[in-house]
């Protein structure tokens, strides 16, 4: 899917833009438009379940999570859509009204609640660079990197949003994120397979 910006230069999914544009319209609070967001989210995940399907695929819901060991001993492959389910208690940003706890941080949240040792990113960029690539054409690629370091820099642009690298660092489990390009051919598989694609985030 394709990525915009807010006026905030936060990364956004088209459609995801589209209907936070109307909440800021409408002059709806954070909470409402973090709902709009999970909305957004719950489709891609119906997407996705239904595309898996022959293989297993279901929709879950976060309340689903208990069942987890049984679907995984059952060969069913569970895909619960990444919002976090803060809706309309989400915390007001510091600038504006969109949502800082958005699909990444659901993630993260997720991994770091289920034992992960492993995040798995899957973009439509090749990982992190120290600025937007498709701004900056000679932005420079980073393949390796800690959070603190990660942290330290500072970065106006980040892959992934920037609450995840709190939680990353406060996590007892999480050992890595892997942020690879998912429209590169293979790169999926390779790094399930535990090759180095993409960038990794160490703790």
């Amino acid at each position: 899917m394709a990525l915009v910006r807010d006026k905030d230069g936060k990364r956004l999914h088209v459609k995801s833009r589209h209907i936070y544009t109307i909440g800021l319209e409408m002059g709806m609070p954070t909470g409402v438009i973090a709902r709009f967001g999970s909305m957004i989210s719950e489709q891609n995940a119906l997407m996705i379940a239904t595309l898996l399907s022959p293989w297993g695929g279901i929709k879950i819901s976060h309340s689903d999570i208990v069942k987890l060991p049984t679907y995984f001993a059952e060969g069913i492959i569970p895909v619960m859509h990444g919002m976090p389910p803060y809706d309309y208690f989400a915390i007001k940003p510091e600038k504006g009204r969109i949502p800082i706890h958005r699909t990444d941080v659901g993630l993260v949240i997720l991994g770091d609640l289920i034992g992960a040792r492993r995040i798995l990113f899957v973009k439509d960029e090749d990982g992190l660079y120290t600025e937007d690539p498709k701004k900056n054409p000679d932005a420079e690629f980073i393949p390796d990197i800690t959070v603190a370091e990660l942290m330290e820099k500072d970065q106006d642009d980040l892959v992934i949003e920037r609450p995840c690298l709190e939680i990353i660092k406060n996590s007892e489990v999480i050992e890595q994120v892997q942020v690879i390009n998912g429209m590169r051919e293979g790169n999926i598989t390779k790094a399930l397979a535990g090759e180095h694609v993409g960038t990794i985030i160490r703790k």
